[in-house]
Formats: C-alpha cells, structure tokens, sequence
C-alpha cells in the first residue's frame, strides 16, 4: 500500500511496502502486492478524507495517462519485464482540493518448490509427500533484476521471511535463507507456508505462498524378482497371478518417515490367509510365498506402525494367485513377459 499525504502534496514510495502517515488523505495498493512481469495488476486509491467519488480521478503511467474520470478510484495495466520500473501517479481534483499520489512497479518473480523427506522408491516420478513425522525441504527460488542492470540479483544476497500459517518463522528467516526445512503438517492437516524475499535496501520485494496437506502412507506390494529385483513397474493388483510356485513378495511404503523400507523402526505384520507369517528380521518388508500342495491362493495383508510415531498407521491387502506356470519366465521392463 502507498501512503498519501494532505491535499496538494505528493506521496512517493513502492509498491508492496505498507506506508502509515498519520492525517493522509490519500493510499495507492496494488493486487498482487508484489506483481510477476509482463502481467495484470489491479491498481486501488483510497482516502479517508477525501469524497472520491465526486472527484475528478487521473491515472498516469511513466508520466502517460492510463485511464480517467469521475470516482475512478481502480484500474489495471500490464507489468512490465523484469527489471523495467513503471511509475505510478495519482491525480485528484475535486470540492475538497487536490491531492496526488505516486509509487513505483517493480516486477519480480518468486518460486516456491518444496519435497518431503519421506520415502519414495528409485525411479519414482512423483514428489515425495509429507506424512506425519517427517520434515518439508522448500526452495525459494527467486529472479530479482535492479532496474538497468544486465544480471540478477543472487539469491544468496536477498532476505527471506518465512510464515507458517502466518506466522514468523524466525529461526529459518534471514539473509540467504532460500532454503529451509520445516516439520510436516500434523495428521490429516494442512499448512500454509509463504516467503517474503527483498533486497537489503527493500527497494525490490517478492512473495508466494504453498498449502501443504499431511498425507498417509500408501502401501504398495511388488514381485521381488530372482535376478531382476523389485518389479517397481508392475505393482501388484488384488488378483493378480504370479506365474511362480514359490515367490518373494516386498512391500513399498510411500511417503513413511524412514529412508528405507527396512528401517528398523517400522513395524511390519504379515498375514496370509489370515495366519501370522513371521518376517525376515533383516528385511521385515518382504515376504516369501511357497504354494506347492496348495490352490495357489495367497490372501496377503499387511499392517505397518512406527516404533515411536503412533500417528503412523496403513494396511492393506492383496489376493494374488501363484499359478506355477510361468516356468521362471523373465519380465519385461515393458510390462510383457517372454
């Protein structure tokens, strides 16, 4: 917001930087407070004094007129490139006297990219997402360019101010802190994190804001392959055959607080066909399934704790068939077996 001072006297400050003057008759805001390049912004004037809306309203951009006319307090432009400026005057004529407000627009652009720390297989294509006990690495990754400069300004040179749920986060705050680390959502909440980067001087100022949910694990069960290990590409479905007699089956874990499956804080319980199967101390994640003199049917479930987090909790089940047909057939990467 611009601050405004009496009648007949300009104001001049940027945008995006809260100015109060006591006795102002006049504030000039832009929405978005810190505006992206070559991009729409909606410019505002207020006054507490003065009756706006039998004024005479002059916009004026880089000293040409924009828009006029009577209680013309709003109207828009378009940004523009990083680094440009545009100056911003606001003309008032009316009964009460005369009044003029000014500012400056100075584009910046603010990313915010963040990943849990919780567990994802390799080769796995999504983010890895926050569930309660883990930690959320965010990036601000800003591109701030001075006015005739032919460079960016570094990210290390700028200071952040870092809000969880609105409010500051001091111990992660400061100069260069583009990147931090924060305690994940609790269960089935939501946080809103936002960073505030600007230049020690304020001159240039940039924000954006991220909602974060709080997940809960999902489980998922693979073929663990003699030769080709974990079939990471071919997650099992409820029924599905394996065309083996005797099989190793492991469980994923997606996005437990844990660096990998077998940490030995998590608790694995196996079943099959409703009976207790004890689990490989070294490897509680898998299993290992012999249907010779059996139907082949293999009612899997699995229930996983944490050792210590009790609001880690997930289970699921599997009916897989193990048809001994398949004679040690390979796998194809491709999804076809030869």
């Amino acid at each position: 917001m611009l601050g405004a001072v009496p009648a007949g006297m300009p104001t001049h400050a940027q945008f995006g930087i809260p100015v109060g003057i006591p006795g102002t008759s006049l504030s000039l805001s832009s929405s978005p407070e810190h505006p992206a390049p070559n991009s729409s912004v909606r410019l505002s004037l207020q006054s507490v004094f003065l009756d706006l809306a039998d004024s005479n309203i002059t916009w004026y951009a880089n000293d040409a007129v924009i828009a006029e006319g009577i209680g013309l307090r709003e109207t828009s432009l378009i940004t523009g490139s990083l680094g440009s400026e545009t100056r911003i005057r606001v003309e008032v004529a009316g009964q009460d006297g005369t009044a003029t407000a000014t500012g400056t627009l100075r584009p910046t652009e603010v990313d915010l990219l963040w990943e849990a720390d919780s567990y994802v297989p390799p080769f796995y294509n999504g983010r890895a997402l926050p569930s309660p006990g883990s930690n959320v690495r965010l990036f601000a990754i800003p591109r701030f360019q001075r006015a005739g400069a032919s460079s960016t300004v570094s990210p290390d040179e700028l200071i952040y101010t870092w809000k969880k749920n609105g409010r500051v986060v001091q111990a992660v705050s400061g100069r260069g802190k583009h990147t931090v680390v924060m305690e994940s959502p609790v269960l089935f909440g939501t946080d809103t994190v936002s960073v505030e980067a600007r230049t020690s001087d304020g001159v240039l100022r940039g924000s954006t804001s991220v909602r974060i949910a709080s997940v809960e694990p999902v489980l998922s069960l693979y073929e663990n392959h003699p030769v080709f290990g974990i079939l990471y590409h071919r997650a099992l479905q409820d029924g599905s055959v394996v065309s083996e007699t005797e099989a190793v089956f492991t469980a994923v874990p997606y996005f437990v607080p844990a660096r990998t499956p077998d940490n030995s804080a998590l608790v694995y319980e196996w079943s099959i066909n409703g009976t207790p199967i004890a689990n490989d101390p070294r490897h509680p994640s898998s299993i290992t399934i012999n249907a010779e003199g059996s139907s082949g049917l293999a009612q899997i479930a699995l229930a996983l704790t944490h050792a210590t987090n009790f609001f880690l909790s997930a289970s699921s089940a599997w009916s897989v068939t193990l048809s001994g047909t398949g004679q040690g057939s390979i796998p194809d990467l491709f999804g076809v077996e030869e």
